[in-house]
């Protein structure tokens, strides 16, 4: 049977018009029944076109497309269209020049692959019906909550009060704490305040340190430590209060929280066996759900973000609109280190009472001052007086590289070759090599400032970004590393490389990279070097901490997990950074985490 054109706006003859005359199907978001498919693979034998097929089905022509895809391999099902088109070949046997053979001696098992599509289907609805919203267990029953607020108070509740306590919805969310993480933060705000807000509360357990925390432009443009903290846990335990499950997984993979990297729609779609369409819609749900949402850290949020991002005054001859996108491209760098700018750029900006399309202004503006910046960065980099500066660094950063045994054969360049594509982050780009003559991507700040130094450096010969792949472990699950840097001296010497910031080189993560990389270094006579650009690891142990503060964090270590307002605590009356704090994780081998901020003994 010859094929027939799929001509535009077709009804059938017995049809009383199609969606795009204005007529809505009559059977529009009914079930498809199992005579119903049979009823749509006849109509593919007779070679209908899928308006006919849609006029004979009463339905719209998305909704053969959608049947279509229940009857066809998953990786041809890319869209109705395209699934439409491979179930006719299928059933009819189409060549190139148009004729078919009969769809009944196709041999074309279509029952078989409907099956296993309702199957999973049915699988999911009972997963999606089981879990319902997204609930935290319960660490500690409403009782105890109003009896430890007494505890903490020394105020006796009448059964009438205790019953309106009870009823709080903040009592329901503290909850999901336990009491004894519940207990510290009571008596620190009832201490400060002379009151226990249950709201206050709530958010504190959620986000220590945020009730003193200066979250003014001010304090989080100087890199205040207390107040990026406190952003940044405010950050994350906003969209912690997403109760949409689905919704909550994206934000999650595309901002980088709750142990994952930040990531694109389509690789979460990927993951979810989604289009990234429909990873798009999640997000706007998420988004939406965000902006309506009543819980505390989330209103917390908005109100210093609303401070934070609102349009300043111009000064030094920039327009406010260009100040406000600075804002908001540091206040994101803080809120969700690594992420791009779309979606975090954009949901911040939305939180702070934006309009979508004013955020999306906003990020435009930040994409042209970055663009500019880049221009800038460029023309200073061929400038000779950076060859000196790199190679006079370099030599001090050689003397801190750590070998195990004697240097080994370098690999040769052609040997060399990127095994993976950089995140697309916000500082996240390429730069132009003139030693290796090509583009060098790079994902943050501190790539690109090693980078530039091994280009200009006399004594590397070449490097490679993104050489290698190495096995190693972290929280017990096996995961994959790709070290930054293979950089080849002229006497033909091999040392990794590792960039990384001086504050996040302690973190437990990194150390389980590093253990990894001198495992694979030791075996092949390379050299191991981590580094910011200008100091190292090994320098970064040698850090002269008081020891005073030494002694107290040592003890405190030993009893307990330590937030950063216990350290702040414990160090009351000593001078002292982060620098020092993260001196001693590395020089104890604590095991410090982020995202909460979080410091306990290995």
């Amino acid at each position: 049977m010859a094929a027939r054109p799929m001509a535009a706006g077709r009804t059938h003859p017995t049809s009383g018009g199609s969606e795009m005359d204005g007529h809505i199907p009559e059977r529009r978001g009914q079930r498809w029944s199992p005579e119903e498919y049979e009823k749509l693979v006849a109509g593919i034998g007779e070679g209908l076109t899928a308006e006919e097929l849609a006029a004979r089905h009463q339905r719209s022509v998305a909704s053969i497309g959608w049947a279509a895809r229940s009857l066809v391999p998953a990786e041809e099902a890319v869209d109705g269209e395209t699934a439409l088109a491979r179930l006719t070949e299928r059933l009819t046997g189409g060549g190139a020049d148009g004729t078919y053979s009969s769809g009944h001696d196709s041999g074309y098992d279509w029952r078989a692959r409907l099956a296993d599509v309702l199957r999973t289907r049915a699988t999911a609805r009972k997963v999606r019906e089981a879990r319902g919203r997204r609930e935290r267990p319960r660490q500690c029953e409403p009782d105890a909550i109003a009896a430890l607020w007494q505890e903490v108070t020394a105020h006796r509740l009448s059964p009438e009060r205790l019953t309106e306590f009870l009823a709080r919805q903040p009592v329901k969310a503290l909850t999901t704490f336990t009491e004894d993480a519940l207990r510290p933060v009571a008596a620190r705000l009832w201490r400060a305040h002379g009151q226990l807000l249950l709201e206050e509360w709530l958010l504190e357990a959620k986000c220590p340190g945020h009730t003193a925390a200066d979250l003014s432009w001010e304090a989080v443009s100087e890199g205040d430590t207390d107040a990026t903290t406190v952003l940044h846990d405010l950050s994350a335990a906003a969209v912690d209060e997403l109760r949409d499950v689905r919704a909550h997984a994206v934000l999650c993979r595309r901002l980088g929280l709750d142990g994952h990297d930040p990531r694109t729609q389509s690789a979460i779609g990927q993951e979810f066996s989604l289009t990234a369409q429909r990873i798009s819609q999640l997000q706007a749900r998420g988004f939406a759900r965000l902006l309506g949402s009543r819980d505390p850290a989330t209103v917390a949020l908005r109100n210093a973000l609303r401070l934070l991002l609102h349009d300043g005054a111009p000064h030094s001859g920039a327009p406010g609109e260009a100040e406000s996108a600075e804002r908001l491209r540091a206040v994101a760098d803080v809120a969700f280190p690594g992420a791009p700018l779309n979606p975090a750029g954009l949901l911040l900006a939305r939180l702070s009472g934006k309009s979508d399309d004013e955020a999306k202004r906003m990020l435009g503006v930040i994409a042209t001052l970055a663009s500019q910046r880049r221009k800038e960065e460029r023309k200073r980099h061929h400038l000779e007086a950076r060859v000196a500066r790199a190679s006079a660094r370099w030599a001090g950063l050689a003397a801190a590289t750590d070998w195990s045994g004697a240097p080994g054969p370098a690999p040769a360049p052609e040997e060399l070759s990127a095994l993976r594509d950089v995140n697309p982050r916000e500082h996240a780009g390429s730069w132009f090599s003139a030693k290796l003559g090509r583009e060098v991507q790079y994902e943050s700040t501190t790539e690109l400032q090693v980078l530039q130094l091994l280009d200009h450096a006399r004594q590397i010969a070449y490097y490679q970004e993104q050489p290698l792949a190495i096995a190693y472990a972290y929280k017990g699950r096996p995961r994959t590393y790709y070290p930054d840097f293979l950089a080849v001296t002229a006497q033909g010497h091999a040392v990794l490389i590792e960039a990384k910031p001086q504050y996040d080189i302690p973190l437990a993560i990194n150390e389980a990279k590093y253990r990894a990389a001198a495992g694979y270094c030791a075996g092949r006579g390379w050299g191991l070097l981590v580094t910011d650009g200008s100091r190292t690891r090994a320098g970064l142990a040698r850090h002269t901490v008081d020891p005073e503060l030494e002694r107290r964090l040592l003890a405190a270590v030993a009893e307990r997990e330590l937030t950063w307002p216990d350290i702040r605590e414990i160090g009351h009356g000593i001078p002292f950074t982060s620098l020092d704090v993260a001196a001693l994780v590395l020089r104890h081998r604590w095991t410090w985490e982020l995202g909460p901020y979080r410091l306990r003994s290995t």
